[in-house]
């Protein structure tokens, strides 16, 4: 080739660097900023010994031949056989529905079922979501975009070399205006691993709608070990973008329960500016019910008159079957369901010297007021993300009371968000495997998971063994199919409700890096979390009593000045009034009759964006965390089954049918919100 051929070419690929770092400046600053002046260090675009436009990356020509008659067959490759995340929904059972949430989800796959039971052929003219794993050079999303209507496109490039190389070759002003033409958008993530990259979905998804996730695309450019261990991973622990929503049929049970609380006085626990802990230094064991328990009772036993331990959920029962009393026990669970495993405790200390009243208990706000009557002097540490919580912050007009992130979605997880808040600078993680070894296996020997005779103790007024069914609801999620790297161990086997926790557990400890946490249980590695075997616990004395600074501190870190019945009934109606034109607004969205998938989706995204304007005000937050759950739900489920029909007139009498119940499922649930709240008055 001659050298004017390949002068011009060079020109050709700055004017496009050049005119890219326009685009990026208007629609991605912060992207422009990254490689405004940018050097790349070992890969960059060349013109190859046969004049063609190439990558050159790790001493090597990437491309073979041309880039652009690669990307026209891999994009054609791709829309035949798409690589997709097909999200499946949980079935619902008749035999389980517990709520009408789930009458309505059944009613959805039912009829869905009863139309179409195998998967449709792929034939989207739109793809809404799709990420692009590895871009080299970029051809491909040129073809992609010629090819498809693309209305949310999420780039993943760990090498920022790469990505500079790419704005050499395509113009990204086209892309951006043919995403937001089709009401989406450009993401760019650039310069990080892929595990950023995967969280980075996450935040997509908040911002889109959950909705997408029933299909978004995953283009893979190239193949690699990174890119392999990103679509590994994403299947992996995709779940978790679909991962405890919540439903509004739960927050009103917990508004319910957090009204109660409050005009029962209870205290709420403060922002930890408000008081001061006289022994931040004291170690605090937070004990759980994980197998490893079983071989820390001893040295529980033998220390308890000098350490202060925290007790979490059903672990409760262990330990004081072993005659250990905890100086706090915590609750976070919301459901009436739970009475009966605290009076199945209730009696079994009917003989022994330690009681429930003399057991000081700390719980979230939502947890159920019959409950906390069987402790001592009740305490509440308000639940953040949660409509009850919504309304005790907006009581809260002198900014006092905390709302500390990370208290879900087990109760560790509230243990250590509250003794992190209480000040406490040191803690030991004891029975908190977030795993096990053997899944017949998963809690302590002495925990009520292998007390055949007491799973059929507790039953409803129906007869049904509520507690044998909730113990055989757990015993489902202990499988084999799930590993992670162990404390003492290689790996330990897991779940997903296990991994929620323990990742959330990691969060709290690396934003209070001025805490030390001590990991004693032989169950998953936590991250920040130093191992040690319960053994090599090395206790300084302390001459203060525990009793002493516990009470000073708790009297101190709680009050319930702001709640009083005038403060709480007068927001209560105000509350309520919001509520119902929110509501009545985001039904008038999908009255409408829809024609097709992608009309059923823009609705979808129209309930969404007010949905996010809510979640920003904060007089309408106790709106967002009321309903979100429910709306989030309902869209994916509705969205899931759609993607099922080839036949469209059967699909579009399914949208509006199930828009239809989706109407009717939120008219009931405010009427039974009302409903509960005059019955509670």
């Amino acid at each position: 080739m001659d050298t004017t051929t390949i002068t011009i070419k060079k020109m050709l690929l700055n004017a496009t660097l050049k005119a890219n770092l326009d685009a990026l400046k208007v629609f991605l600053p912060a992207i422009y900023e990254m490689f405004k002046n940018y050097t790349p260090v070992d890969a960059g675009v060349v013109i190859n010994d046969e004049g063609n436009i190439d990558l050159f990356n790790q001493q090597a020509f990437v491309y073979s031949g041309r880039p652009e008659q690669f990307a026209k067959e891999q994009v054609a490759s791709f829309i035949k056989t798409p690589l997709f995340f097909d999200l499946k929904m949980d079935e619902i059972s008749g035999s389980k529905i517990l709520y009408d949430h789930q009458r309505v989800l059944e009613a959805i796959e039912i009829k869905r079922k009863e139309e179409v039971t195998t998967p449709a052929t792929f034939n989207e003219k739109r793809l809404d979501f799709v990420c692009m794993v590895g871009v080299g050079l970029g051809y491909q999303i040129e073809e992609l975009l010629i090819q498809k209507q693309v209305q949310h496109l999420y780039l993943c490039e760990p090498s920022k070399d790469i990505f500079y190389a790419m704005l050499h070759c395509i113009e990204f002003r086209p892309i951006f205006e043919h995403c937001i033409a089709n009401g989406g958008g450009v993401t760019i993530n650039t310069g990080n691993d892929y595990d950023n990259m995967l969280n980075g979905i996450d935040d997509v998804l908040k911002r889109i709608g959950r909705f997408y996730l029933p299909r978004f695309y995953v283009y893979k450019h190239y193949d690699s070990a990174t890119t392999e261990s990103f679509i590994s991973k994403l299947k992996k622990i995709g779940y978790r973008f679909a991962f405890g929503w919540g439903f509004m049929e739960d927050e009103i049970i917990g508004f319910r329960h957090t009204l109660a609380n409050l005009k029962l006085g209870y205290k709420v626990c403060k922002k930890p500016s408000e008081f001061t802990n006289k022994d931040p230094n004291r170690a605090v064991f937070i004990v759980a019910n994980g197998p490893s328990l079983d071989f820390s009772l001893k040295f529980l036993k033998e220390n308890q008159d000098d350490i202060i331990i925290v007790s979490c959920g059903t672990t409760l029962r262990v330990l004081l079957k072993h005659n250990i009393k905890p100086d706090i026990h915590v609750e976070m669970e919301r459901p009436v369901e739970m009475l009966p495993f605290i009076e199945e405790i209730e009696q079994q200390q009917k003989n022994s010297t330690i009681k429930l009243k003399d057991i000081q208990i700390v719980a979230l706000n939502t947890v159920y007021p019959e409950l906390l009557k069987k402790f001592k002097t009740p305490l509440l540490l308000n639940k953040l993300n949660d409509a009850g919580g919504e309304f005790i912050d907006a009581l809260d007009v002198s900014n006092v009371y905390a709302r500390p992130p990370h208290s879900n979605p087990t109760c560790p997880n509230t243990a250590a968000t509250l003794i992190v808040s209480l000040g406490f600078k040191e803690i030991y993680f004891i029975g908190t495997d977030f795993g096990y070894v053997s899944n017949e296996y998963h809690h302590s020997k002495d925990s009520i998971y292998y007390e055949k005779a007491y799973r059929s103790k507790a039953k409803e007024k129906d007869g049904k063994d509520v507690i044998d069914d909730l113990m055989n609801r757990i015993d489902g999620l202990m499988n084999q199919d799930f590993q992670c790297k162990g404390n003492f161990r290689d790996l330990v086997f897991s779940n997903q409700i296990f991994d929620a926790s323990r990742k959330q557990i990691e969060y709290l400890i690396s934003s209070n890096t001025d805490v030390q946490v001590y990991n004693c249980a032989d169950g998953a590695l936590i991250k920040h979390a130093k191992p040690m075997k319960i053994e090599n616990i090395n206790l300084i004395s302390n001459n203060q009593s525990k009793e002493l600074l516990l009470n000073k501190l708790l009297s101190d870190a709680f009050d319930n000045n702001a709640f009083t019945k005038k403060t709480l009934d007068k927001s209560i109606k105000k509350t309520f009034y919001v509520l119902k034109v929110t509501l009545d607004q985001l039904m008038l969205i999908i009255k409408q009759k829809v024609n097709s998938r992608e009309e059923l989706a823009d609705l979808f995204v129209a309930q969404h964006k007010l949905l996010r304007q809510l979640l920003f005000r904060k007089e309408y937050q106790f709106n967002y965390w009321m309903i979100q759950g429910t709306f989030q739900y309902l869209q994916t489920y509705i969205m899931s089954n759609t993607l099922m029909y080839d036949d469209l007139v059967k699909r579009n009498e399914f949208m509006n049918h199930s828009l239809l119940l989706f109407r009717e499922h939120v008219d009931l649930l405010y009427k039974k919100l009302i409903d509960q709240h005059e019955l509670s008055s």
